[in-house]
C-alpha cells in the first residue's frame, strides 16, 4: 500500500479553477480550461460542456450539504491554518458589525407594471392611437362586437346623423335577422332589474344622499305600457356590465343588445314618415343605454356613433318643441339630452376636438350653478370646459388674435377661481367631487391654453392636490364620476419627480404613478366608465414621455411644428375615450 505524501504547509495554496468545463467537474479531474475544448475532452473524445451550472442554496440545505465551499476553506487563509468549520460563521469586520439599515420595499401588485412595446417607439414621428394597437388586451375588440345586427345598425345611426332629413332612402340597409330571444328571458328579468337598481344606479352619481336620475326617471317607465324597448335596453346594459365579472352573462347581453338594435332601427325607419311619433323620447333613451353599453364593452368609435346621431335628433327635436309628445317627458328628455352633451364635452377634452354640443347648448341650461347629481358638477363648469376646448382649437388654427386670446383665457381662469364649490351637505361627497372636477378643469386650462407642462410648478402642485383629493374620495367609497380628474392628473405627472406627498395614514411616501394605478383599479371595480381603455391611454402617455426624456432635440421642433405638451403627448392617443 503506497504511503501518503506529506503535506508541505510552506508551499503556496493551490487555488481551484472556476472556469473549468462541466465534463471535467463531473469526472472530478482538473481541467486545463483550454477553449473551446479542453485537452482532457479532446484526448478522450468527450463533449466539452462550457455552459453554466446553476446551484440553489435551498436544495443543498435540504439535502444536508454545504453550499459550494462556504465555511470549508478560504483562498486567503494563512498557510497551515485549519479550515473554518461549516457550522461556524465567519465574523464580520468591525466596521460592518453595526445593525443594518433596511429600506422599506413598497407593496408591488400586478397592475403596477407598465410594459413598453415595439410600437411605443415613434420611428416615423407620428403618434398612434392606442385604439389601433393590436397587442393591447384592454383595447382589443370583443367577439360580440362583430354582430351583423350591431355593425349595420350603427352604420344606420351614422347615416341618419349626417343626412339632411330622415328620408326612407337613407335607411335601405339590409339588416340581418336579430338573434332569437333568450329562452329564459322571463325568469332573468327580475335578476337584471335588481342588478340595475342595486348595482348600476349607485355607480352613476358620486353623491351618497341624492338619488340617481337613472333610478328616479327611468324606473317609473317600467310601469307604463309601450315601454318594452326601454326596459329591454336597461336589461342589456345590466347583462353587459354583469358579464365583466361573470362571463356566463355574455350570451344574454348579446341577445338583448341585438333585440334593442332591431327595435331602434324600426323606430328610426319609421321616422321617415314625418309624424310626431318620430320625436318620441324613447329613441334617445334607447340610444343612451346603447351608448353606455358600448362604453362598458370596448369604448371605441361605436359609442361616438350614438353620440353623433343623438346630436342630430336633439337639434331637430327642438324645432318642434310644441309637440305634446316631446313635452310629456320634459324632465326625462332634458336628462337624456344632458347625458349626451356632457359625454361629448368632457370626453373630447382629451383629444382636443371641438365638441358637437357647443356653448349654445349650455347657455340654455337650467339652474347653471347647481351641481348635477349625475355629472358631478354644475352646467356652468361644463360650459367653461367647452369654451376652453373651443378656444384651444382657435389657438392651434391661428383663428384668434393674441390680445383676444389672452383676454379670453384670463376671463376663463377668473371664472374658474370664482367657482369654488361649497362644502355641501354633511356626510355627502357630491360637493367634494365637484370641487375636484373644478381643479381638474383649471389644470386642463393651463395645459392647453398656457402651454404648461408636467414640470411647471403650478401643474406639479395641482396634480398633487388632485391626486390627494382622489385618494380621500376613494377611501370614502366614492368611485363614480372620477374618470376625468384621474385622467387629467395622470397624464400630467412629472416623469422625473414622481413622489407626491407623505401619507400619514399608511406611514409611507406616495408616488404618483402607483397611486394612479391603484385608483384606477378601485374605480374599475365600481364604475360605468371603461377604465381599461382609460388606463391604456394613460400608460401610453407615460411611456411616450419616458422615451422622450433623452431626446437631444425637442419633439416640438423635430416634428416641424410648435405645439403644447397636451397636444403632443395626450391628444394623439385619446380619441374615443369616455371620461364622464
Amino acid at each position: 500500500m503506497p504511503r501518503r505524501k506529506s503535506v508541505d504547509h510552506s508551499a503556496p495554496v493551490q487555488k481551484r479553477a472556476r472556469t473549468g468545463c462541466l465534463t471535467c467537474r463531473s469526472r472530478k479531474i482538473k481541467c486545463d480550461e483550454t477553449k473551446p475544448r479542453c485537452r482532457n475532452c479532446s484526448r478522450r473524445g468527450l463533449t466539452c460542456d462550457n455552459g453554466i451550472q446553476l446551484k440553489w442554496e435551498q436544495e443543498f440545505i435540504s439535502r444536508g450539504l454545504a453550499f459550494g465551499r462556504q465555511g470549508r476553506w478560504s483562498k486567503d487563509r494563512a498557510p497551515g491554518s485549519p479550515a473554518t468549520p461549516a457550522s461556524t460563521p465567519r465574523p464580520l469586520p468591525a466596521d460592518l458589525q453595526d445593525p443594518a439599515q433596511w429600506c422599506l420595499v413598497p407593496l408591488v401588485k400586478p397592475h403596477h407594471f407598465i410594459n413598453t412595446f415595439y410600437y411605443d417607439f415613434d420611428l416615423d414621428g407620428c403618434g398612434e392611437d392606442p385604439a389601433e394597437e393590436g397587442p393591447s388586451d384592454a383595447l382589443a375588440p370583443s367577439p360580440e362586437s362583430a354582430s351583423s345586427v350591431d355593425s349595420q345598425a350603427l352604420l344606420l345611426l351614422d347615416d341618419l346623423s349626417l343626412s339632411p332629413t330622415f328620408a326612407p332612402s337613407t335607411t335601405t340597409l339590409a339588416i340581418s335577422r336579430s338573434p332569437s330571444p333568450f329562452p329564459s328571458l322571463v325568469s332573468i328579468d327580475s335578476s337584471l332589474l335588481e342588478y340595475y337598481l342595486l348595482r348600476l344606479c349607485p355607480l352613476t352619481t358620486p353623491s351618497r344622499l341624492a338619488s340617481s336620475p337613472f333610478a328616479q326617471l327611468i324606473v317609473p317607465l317600467f310601469g307604463l305600457s309601450g315601454q318594452e324597448d326601454v326596459q329591454q335596453a336597461v336589461m342589456a346594459l345590466s347583462a353587459r356590465h354583469r358579464s365583466t365579472t361573470d362571463k356566463a352573462w355574455t350570451k344574454t347581453a348579446m341577445t338583448l343588445k341585438g333585440s334593442v338594435i332591431t327595435s331602434l332601427r324600426r323606430r328610426l325607419v319609421a321616422a321617415g314618415n314625418g309624424s310626431e311619433v318620430i320625436w318620441d323620447p324613447q329613441i334617445l333613451i334607447i340610444m343612451m343605454f346603447l351608448c353606455l353599453y358600448e362604453i362598458v364593452d370596448n369604448c371605441d368609435h361605436r359609442w361616438v356613433i350614438h353620440l353623433k346621431a343623438s346630436e342630430d335628433i336633439i337639434r331637430r327635436s327642438r324645432q318642434i318643441a310644441h309637440s305634446h309628445v316631446y313635452k310629456d317627458f320634459g324632465e326625462l328628455t332634458t336628462f337624456t339630452e344632458r347625458f349626451f352633451a356632457f359625454q361629448d364635452v368632457i370626453s373630447r377634452t382629451a383629444c382636443g376636438n371641438s365638441p358637437l354640443f357647443g356653448i349654445e347648448y349650455w347657455d340654455n341650461a337650467g339652474q347653471p350653478t347647481d351641481i348635477d347629481t349625475w355629472m358631478g358638477c354644475s352646467p356652468a363648469l361644463v360650459k367653461i370646459l367647452c369654451r376652453i376646448t373651443e378656444l384651444s382649437q382657435l389657438k392651434s388654427k391661428g383663428d384668434v388674435s393674441a390680445p383676444d386670446f389672452e383676454r379670453q383665457s384670463a376671463d376663463l381662469e377668473l371664472d374658474l377661481y370664482q367657482m369654488r364649490q361649497p362644502d355641501g351637505t354633511v356626510g355627502d361627497t357630491l360637493a367634494a367631487a365637484a370641487e375636484l372636477k373644478r381643479k381638474s378643469v383649471l389644470l386642463y386650462h393651463h395645459c392647453v391654453l398656457y402651454d404648461a407642462s408636467p414640470s411647471t410648478p403650478f401643474v406639479c402642485e395641482s396634480v398633487r392636490d388632485i391626486l390627494e383629493g382622489l385618494q380621500e374620495l376613494v377611501r370614502a367609497g366614492v368611485t363614480a364620476g372620477l374618470a376625468f380628474p384621474v385622467f387629467v392628473a395622470a397624464v400630467e405627472l412629472d416623469p422625473v419627480d414622481d413622489q407626491l406627498f407623505y401619507d400619514k395614514a399608511a406611514g409611507e411616501h406616495v408616488h404618483g404613478r402607483r397611486l394612479v394605478l391603484e385608483t384606477l383599479e378601485e374605480i374599475g371595480r365600481c364604475s360605468l366608465s371603461n377604465i381599461s381603455r382609460t388606463k391604456a391611454v394613460i400608460q401610453k402617455v407615460w411611456r411616450t414621455r419616458d422615451m422622450s426624456l433623452d431626446e437631444d432635440v425637442s419633439l416640438h421642433r423635430r416634428r416641424g411644428c410648435e405645439t403644447n405638451d397636451w397636444s403632443l403627448f395626450v391628444g394623439p392617443y385619446s380619441s374615443n375615450i369616455s371620461l364622464a
